[in-house]
């Protein structure tokens, strides 16, 4: 079942790709959060090897269960909120933290991958939505954010991440498409001061085709992949 749902969502991503006239194809990040690593394995086996959690504790464990795994070059990320107690306890260089929501934990990060000798990739969490309770930065706070976090050492900044509105309970998308275009047209003014933002992670199971239509370089999606039924 996994495997053949990893197919269909494939074919959905291109297809919606080429229906926007693009000749890339966003990467696909699958989100494990609460997933059993027997299906997390299946998903491996089916080629995605882009995975996400959302919970620090979560992410080491499966981390370290999936180690084992011969020839199998597992690229984690990060998508939850950054936990300062948490990071502290369970840090180790991953490819990357996708969640990066305040310049107080963008020093923690500074100081942790420091002390592991490297440096750790992120990408910035904007609130979109404005939503009281979304983590992340206001779109008018991320010039100044970006001016502080990008001298940090330690930390490289790649792109933002956005996440999209709460469904609208009609099924209609027009909101979705609003947000999600007003983030483009954000990404790309941020990237005429700051080249180095090339990723624009937006888009999960319920509205990654929107995100994709929008121009998201990559999609986080778990529900299609491991549900019966899902695509």
């Amino acid at each position: 079942m996994i495997a053949h749902n990893v197919l269909t969502v494939r074919a959905r991503i291109a297809e919606v790709a080429k229906k926007a006239g693009r000749t890339d194809c966003p990467r696909l990040v699958g989100v494990t959060k609460t997933r059993p690593v027997e299906d997390v394995r299946e998903v491996i086996r089916a080629g995605i090897f882009h995975l996400a959690e959302n919970r620090w504790a979560e992410w080491d464990q499966k981390a370290k269960d999936l180690g084992e795994i011969p020839e199998t070059p597992i690229s984690w990320h990060f998508i939850g909120a950054i936990q300062g107690r948490s990071l502290r306890r369970y840090y180790r260089p991953l490819f990357r933290i996708d969640s990066l929501d305040s310049v107080a934990h963008a020093a923690l990060i500074s100081d942790l991958s420091r002390n592991h000798g490297t440096s750790q990739d992120v990408l910035i969490e904007v609130n979109a939505t404005r939503e009281r309770g979304r983590s992340g930065f206001l779109p008018e706070d991320l010039d100044a954010g970006l001016g502080r976090i990008s001298p940090l050492p330690g930390v490289r900044v790649r792109g933002l991440m956005v996440m999209g509105p709460v469904p609208d309970p009609s099924g209609s998308k027009d909101h979705v498409r609003r947000v999600f275009e007003d983030a483009h047209d954000l990404w790309g003014r941020l990237k005429m001061a700051w080249p180095f933002l090339e990723e624009l992670s937006m888009g999960m199971s319920q509205d990654f085709e929107e995100g994709i239509l929008c121009g998201a370089t990559e999609v986080r999606i778990g529900r299609l992949l491991f549900e019966e039924g899902s695509p």
